[in-house]
């Protein structure tokens, strides 16, 4: 009856098949926590952390489901703040060609948990931080490395706005890949450039 996540998790699925009797038994959501409810794809209700019991959450429960309160329910666990995730980068060529590195560093949620469930998790019950950063590191790798290699050092090393438009550049790029699996990209920064 406690629906946890490690530390280290990005996301956790859990299914509850028997949330009437889970919820007289009482339900337990750990700090941290927010507990997604998904039905068909789509949040019908979010569950911050606390404890819970049929006669303090099952009103709510019975309002998102039309009077009734479902047998079985989809949580996503996910972590109440943003993760966030850095890059380093090293290696990559200017036009000139000289190598330099970059820094990054990303905020990630789940947008859509429906898409997330089905095109990230897929059959999986959890996915750990350090999987999703994998994930994404080629597809920041080329972003910056397809950037970067558009630009002298001597632009890089003058012109501070360069790292503001890399920024926008990684946001569309993670944007358009990474909208299928229905995650959000927020706040992503370019650190430093390393000459």
């Amino acid at each position: 009856n406690r629906w946890s996540r490690h530390d280290q998790d990005f996301a956790v699925r859990i299914t509850a098949d028997d949330l009437h009797g889970l919820l007289k038994r009482g339900l337990i959501i750990d700090p941290g926590t927010n507990a997604l409810l998904v039905d068909k794809g789509v949040v019908v209700g979010t569950v911050p952390p606390g404890e819970y019991t049929i006669d303090s959450l099952g009103g709510r429960i019975k309002n998102w489901f039309s009077g009734k309160i479902p047998e079985s329910i989809t949580a996503l666990l996910v972590e109440i703040t943003q993760t966030e995730f850095e890059f380093n980068l090293g290696g990559i060529f200017t036009s000139d060609p000289l190598r330099i590195g970059a820094s990054i560093r990303l905020q990630v949620q789940v947008e859509q948990p429906g898409k997330f469930l089905i095109n990230m998790l897929k059959g999986r019950e959890r996915i750990a931080k350090e999987d999703l950063r994998k994930y994404l590191y080629p597809e920041v790798v080329q972003a910056a490395e397809r950037w970067i290699r558009q630009h002298s050092m001597q632009d890089l090393a003058d012109d501070f706005k360069l790292k503001d438009k890399f920024g926008l550049l990684l946001d569309e790029t993670l944007k358009n890949t990474f909208g299928q699996l229905g995650l959000a990209f927020l706040n992503i920064r370019v650190l430093d450039l390393n000459f």
